[in-house]
């Protein structure tokens, strides 16, 4: 019998199994210099097949949905003190209910008007109420407030005269209300005066632009609580109203007609009751959609 060596075993079989290595060696080689940046990649369902893919920059200005909601300032210690409103008050409001709850407000609160229309929230040792401020009280010192009747009955004992409360700013009182606005008698198209009321919070601003074209003006607040501007024209207008809370409503068509309210059917916030989110947008879009294999 022929023995076969080891080494001639060794020759004999070499060339077979060098070949099928070599191969795979190429075809690996091959693979892996066709392969996608594995950066580009990401892992993929099975079956899965090449799709758009979208790549966004940060700070991606989506529009989001923010709720808009009744708030209350903490309370702070004040004294009220009963007082019995006459028909004209400071904030230059009118046919205010005799029963109505009300407030007044010392001189560095009262801001010159600003804090006209705002509500707070009462707190004394008889209970609680929500009360709008209408009017100024210069003879109060800070944290001292003049209380309508019906509303010192709420919290305290109207014999007292005086009482300690705590009082809290309201922000977005519920319900929304539809804003109301009434042109100052003697207003014509050299001078314009104009009152915007049921604002839910005070206001800060106001603009208007004649709807036929021109110029917008930004107008001045006066200390009744009434907002004028010289050579506006005759109108009408749009307006642009901006309360301290940085809500804002536009109200076209207003008309100079001396003396009547008006009904706007807008309102500076919509609680979620009414609508359900308000939507902000960032501006500037920063987005971009590219093509990109998805690999296994």
């Amino acid at each position: 019998m022929h023995r076969v060596s080891q080494q001639d075993h060794a020759r004999s079989v070499r060339p077979w199994v060098w070949a099928p290595l070599i191969a795979v060696v190429v075809i690996s080689a091959a693979v892996w210099a066709v392969r996608p940046d594995p950066t580009a990649c990401r892992t993929a369902a099975p079956g899965a097949v090449p799709r758009p893919a979208t790549m966004s920059v940060p700070n991606t200005p989506a529009a989001q949905r923010i709720p808009i909601t009744e708030q209350v300032d903490p309370p702070v210690l004040a004294q009220a003190r009963y007082y019995t409103f006459g028909p004209d008050v400071a904030c230059s409001f009118l046919g205010l209910p005799s029963d109505g709850y009300y407030v007044g407000v010392p001189t560095d609160e009262y801001d010159g008007s600003a804090a006209c229309g705002g509500y707070v929230d009462l707190y004394g040792p008889l209970g609680s109420v929500r009360a709008q401020i209408v009017d100024h009280c210069p003879g109060c010192a800070a944290h001292q407030y003049d209380l309508s009747a019906a509303a010192f009955a709420r919290i305290a004992d109207p014999g007292s005269g005086v009482a300690q409360i705590g009082v809290s700013r309201v922000h977005n009182p519920s319900p929304s209300p539809d804003l109301v606005y009434r042109i100052e008698d003697g207003s014509s198209s050299d001078w314009l005066g104009i009152q915007f009321t049921d604002t839910g919070n005070p206001l800060s601003r106001i603009e208007i632009r004649p709807i036929a074209g021109g110029d917008g003006h930004t107008l001045t607040r006066r200390m009744d609580n009434f907002w004028t501007i010289s050579g506006a024209g005759a109108g009408p207008f749009t307006a642009l109203v901006t309360d301290a809370d940085g809500h804002q409503a536009v109200v076209p068509g207003i008309v100079v007609d001396p003396g009547r309210s008006r009904h706007t059917g807008r309102s500076l916030y919509a609680l979620p009751a009414q609508v359900p989110v308000a939507t902000v947008s960032r501006p500037a879009p920063a987005s971009m959609t590219s093509a990109v294999a998805v690999c296994s």
